[in-house]
C-alpha cells in the first residue's frame, strides 16, 4: 500500500511539474474598440445654400439648393444620405421632396425645382431643407414670401 501512495505521489508531482513546462498560450487582449465601441465621427457640414428667389408669385417656380460635406469613419466608405425638403404653410407641412441617396465621403450637391400653385396664398412660408444620416441631422429653414401680382 505504501508504494501505492509513492507512485501516486510522485505521479502527481510530474505532472504538476510538466504543467509548469507547458508552453504559455497566446492570450489575446481585446483592443480598446473592442471594449468601447468608439463614437461615431459621421458628420454632415452644410457649406452653401440657397433658395431662388426668395420673394414669389402664385405658379412661380423655385428653386432650391444645398451643398453640404461628408465625414466617415476609417471603417466606413459609404452612407445612406436622406434629404427632405418641405413647405410649411401655417403649422401644415407639404413635404416636396424625398430622396434617399447612398453617398461616399466629400462634398455633394443636392438641387430641386418645384412650381408653387397657382392658388396659394400670400404671405410667408417656412422652406425647410433636412439633411440625415443615421449619425446625424442638419437642417436648414428659410422663408420663402409670396406676394400677389399687381401688390
Amino acid at each position: 500500500m505504501k508504494s501505492f501512495f509513492r507512485l501516486l505521489i510522485i505521479t502527481v508531482s510530474a505532472v504538476v511539474m510538466l504543467a509548469g513546462c507547458a508552453p504559455p498560450k497566446n492570450v489575446v487582449q481585446p483592443t480598446q474598440e473592442e471594449i468601447e465601441p468608439p463614437l461615431s465621427n459621421e458628420s454632415i457640414k452644410v457649406d452653401a445654400y440657397t433658395l431662388r428667389p426668395q420673394t414669389a408669385f402664385p405658379g412661380s417656380t423655385i428653386e432650391i439648393s444645398v451643398q453640404y460635406t461628408l465625414r466617415l469613419p476609417k471603417n466606413k466608405s459609404l452612407v445612406e444620405v436622406t434629404e427632405i425638403r418641405t413647405l410649411v404653410m401655417g403649422t401644415e407641412p407639404v413635404e416636396l421632396s424625398r430622396k434617399k441617396i447612398i453617398r461616399s465621403e466629400g462634398s455633394h450637391k443636392s438641387t430641386i425645382k418645384f412650381s408653387l400653385p397657382m392658388d396659394i396664398e400670400k404671405g410667408d412660408y417656412t422652406l425647410r431643407t433636412v439633411i440625415s444620416t443615421p449619425a446625424e441631422t442638419k437642417t436648414i429653414e428659410d422663408t420663402l414670401t409670396i406676394k400677389k401680382k399687381g401688390r
